[in-house]
């Protein structure tokens, strides 16, 4: 396992997304939160995974809503990790855009920027900034040079992603990506545009987002790992 997806617990999210994938799992987010309601078993899970996989090296910090929302989890989540892995890179994946002092804590704070026009608006943090663009129609017929113009060129890392939908589990969620996703022509002209960037900025491409296989597991609010996104125990 080279990267943890550590969730925060589950709650109703200030931004609820119409494009958001956690919408579209079968179990509805539904977990015992033993964050709050057992922290020994929430606590002790999460160090054992830290001291039993070596090979981890990244965890990255984000939720079924806007991690933010519970800043004292993130809190613990970088305090534990930093006392049993010091070695681990450790990413926020926030929709935040305004400046927090737990982005200080944080290796890599990665802003999720679903309009065009938001771009402005992501903060330059103490480390490692990324942006990450999800593809709607806002982005149609915008060049890689327009999207780089549009934010603080001391952020170092640019990634774009396809919307996943949920394969037919919300229809409501798929109708909205069917009709707002950034169409073919737009996302393969950005494709060639990556390999032709010969910038400062690194840049990569994330088709499948939501595929776990050999990428990563998830620790969730009950103090258990996960295979995926999907699973449910």
């Amino acid at each position: 396992m080279k990267s943890l997806q550590v969730l925060t617990p589950n709650k109703k999210c200030i931004f609820d997304c119409p494009f958001c994938i956690a919408k579209g799992h079968k179990h509805n987010n539904d977990f015992v939160n033993n964050y709050e309601n057992n922290y020994l078993k929430w606590e002790s899970n999460l160090i054992k995974i830290l001291k039993e996989n070596k090979d981890l090296k990244n965890i990255v910090i984000t939720g079924t809503n806007e991690p933010i929302q519970d800043i004292k989890c993130i809190k613990d989540i970088v305090r534990i990790t930093r006392k049993y892995r010091s070695d681990i890179n450790i990413e926020l994946q926030t929709r935040y855009y305004k400046y927090d002092k737990v982005f200080d804590l944080i290796d890599v704070v990665a802003f999720s920027v679903s309009d065009y026009k938001l771009l402005k608006k992501v903060v330059k943090t103490k480390n490692i900034t990324r942006i990450v663009v999800i593809l709607t129609d806002n982005f149609n017929n915008k060049t890689l040079t327009d999207i780089i113009k549009q934010f603080d060129q001391r952020i170092e890392q640019l990634t774009f992603k396809i919307i996943q939908d949920s394969n037919g589990y919300n229809k409501k969620l798929d109708t909205w990506i069917d009709k707002h996703k950034a169409n073919d022509e737009t996302i393969n002209n950005l494709k060639k545009q990556i390999i032709n960037y010969n910038g400062n900025i690194s840049i990569m491409f994330d088709e499948t987002c939501m595929d776990s296989t050999n990428r990563y597991m998830v620790f969730r609010e009950d103090g258990n790992l996960y295979k995926d996104f999907y699973e449910v125990k």
